[in-house]
């Protein structure tokens, strides 16, 4: 009897023991793939991604890594309960992109099928405003010589454009709007003139342009030029 009793123990522990060993937490995203459409540049877009646990021992959300600085993303809880639910808030700011764009945030869990999973956002990001150039290189700019060049802003968007200022903290840059109120699909131009002092070697910074456009209401743009004799 004793022998028996034994080998039932033995036989229960075995059971129990593998059955712990097959227990481990299981992360399901339904969708992970969000498409946002088309949106106008310097619009937020704001996404929230439904998570749940369908294993049978708590998952821990370890990490949650955006692809890049435009992105943020949280969860709603660094456990989930088995059988439960939570969320990854997602915020994507489109300020410095355009045409297709595609973000990814990954999530590291203690999931041992898939410790590492992928939430992925899509769409296209149309231009208000389009600037060419995008900088100005203005390469070897001769010392006490005023050097000129142009800046072209295009109205994309469907209302009228008010461009309220063009300016520079380097001293020696000095930008002229030429005409300050565009309709949609009308082009201006922006005059930017650089005269390098004789203590300049190198001019590196940015021309700031200010509009009235609440989602893009300034625009950046590199400067550069190198001082000659």
């Amino acid at each position: 009897m004793k022998l028996s009793s034994a080998i039932t123990t033995a036989f229960f522990l075995i059971i129990l023991s593998g059955a712990s060993a097959l227990a481990a937490p299981q992360l399901v995203v339904d969708e992970p793939n969000f498409s946002f459409g088309t949106i106008p540049q310097g619009k937020k877009v704001n996404h929230v991604f439904a998570i749940r646990n369908s294993g049978d021992t708590p998952l821990t959300i370890q990490r949650v890594r955006p692809s890049c600085g435009c992105t943020t993303a949280n969860a709603s809880s660094p456990v989930i309960q088995p059988g439960k639910s939570g969320e990854i808030k997602i915020t994507f700011d489109s300020t410095n992109f355009f045409g297709k764009v595609s973000k990814t945030v990954f999530i590291d869990t203690n999931d041992p099928k898939s410790p590492a999973v992928t939430l992925t956002l899509t769409g296209s990001i149309t231009e208000e405003i389009q600037i060419a150039p995008r900088q100005l290189n203005l390469g070897q700019t001769k010392i006490g010589t005023p050097k000129e060049v142009t800046i072209s802003v295009t109205n994309r968007g469907n209302r009228p454009l008010k461009l309220v200022s063009a300016k520079s903290p380097i001293s020696q840059v000095v930008a002229r709007i030429r005409k300050d109120q565009l309709k949609p699909g009308e082009s201006g131009v922006i005059d930017v003139t650089v005269t390098p002092r004789a203590e300049d070697r190198m001019l590196s910074g940015y021309l700031f342009i200010t509009t009235d456009n609440p989602q893009k209401s300034e625009i950046m743009v590199p400067l550069y030029a190198s001082a000659v004799k």
